[in-house]
């Protein structure tokens, strides 16, 4: 059985998205049993008592604007907090949320550990799923040095060869392929990268070479990635909205979003499997976030990766 935990409190449109997310995955895999960490609420309507449902009531939640201050780590009530425990306890094989990025992060370097020292977290969004490519890091991480950006290489490359056949093919993402452009912080990575045995490294990466081209691990900081990717969903949103109607555009650009992205992005390079869903996620998106969970969790990423880079 997958068990997966899911922190109900993160979305903008409440916990009744992952209540309903919650049942219709029950009703689409019957080897995955679902814990739901959530806040009482009398208004509230709590799902219907199924055998592989279970409901965890906790006493605090962290809201999407809170600051990462000390404080954040004695919240042991927190539905957060109380689901990255259950991972780590290994009493749930992957953990769900759609709440504080930076909080995330924080609790889950806290709560679960890192694979290996100086070796930084980060979230990684899959851009295409056959073949698959992906994009990291995406907002784990602002202010990287090149020793972390060759990390978040290693931990993009470990990710594509733990889901796929593909071999990992390394773009470091810049303002163009010449070797004279780009920050000193960039330059000296590009060095590093070149300097390495794993993974294969191809140099520069362009915006255009997100979606297509022969590197399928493009790296950034988390500052530019969280700008791509929001730029990228925003832009498909918009062309969505105008071809509405239009035969044939429309049901291709609803066929791409529904079909070739999953919904949310997974934090490597702590102990356990853990997936962040868009804080606007509605319905749909939920259930995406929880399948590309199970996903992860059949497929045991984080002791895959920790094979990969901790051996």
């Amino acid at each position: 059985m997958i068990r997966v935990a899911l922190d109900a409190m993160g979305g903008d449109l409440g916990p009744r998205i992952a209540f309903d997310g919650a049942v219709e995955i029950l009703s689409r895999y019957p080897d995955v049993v679902i814990t739901i960490y959530h806040f009482p609420n009398p208004g509230l309507e709590l799902p219907a008592p199924h055998e592989r449902l279970s409901l965890i009531a906790c006493t605090d939640v962290i809201d999407g604007d809170e600051e990462i201050v000390l404080s954040l780590f004695r919240r042991r009530n927190s539905t957060l907090y109380q689901s990255l425990s259950a991972l780590a306890q290994r009493s749930s094989d992957v953990v769900v949320t759609l709440g504080n990025t930076g909080a995330m992060v924080a609790l889950a370097r806290h709560i679960l550990g890192v694979l290996r020292p100086k070796l930084y977290p980060a979230l990684i969004r899959e851009l295409y799923s056959n073949p698959l490519r992906c994009l990291v890091d995406l907002g784990a991480n602002v202010h990287c040095p090149p020793s972390m950006l060759v990390g978040f290489a290693e931990l993009g490359a470990a990710y594509i060869e733990a889901l796929s056949d593909e071999k990992p093919r390394v773009g470091l993402l810049n303002v163009g392929v010449e070797s004279s452009k780009g920050s000193a912080v960039i330059r000296e990575t590009d060095r590093l990268l070149a300097s390495k045995i794993w993974p294969d490294y191809f140099g520069y990466a362009e915006g255009t070479e997100l979606f297509d081209g022969d590197k399928n691990v493009i790296v950034c900081d988390g500052m530019v990635g969280n700008a791509v990717l929001k730029a990228s969903e925003g832009l498909l949103s918009f062309m969505m909205s105008k071809f509405k109607g239009v035969d044939g555009v429309s049901s291709l650009f609803e066929t791409f979003y529904q079909t070739e992205r999953r919904h949310g992005a997974c934090l490597v390079g702590v102990r356990g499997n853990l997936v962040k869903g868009h804080g606007r996620s509605d319905l749909s998106a939920m259930i995406g976030a929880i399948e590309y969970g199970i996903d992860i969790a059949r497929a045991d990423l984080y002791s895959a990766i920790e094979a990969r880079l901790c051996s």
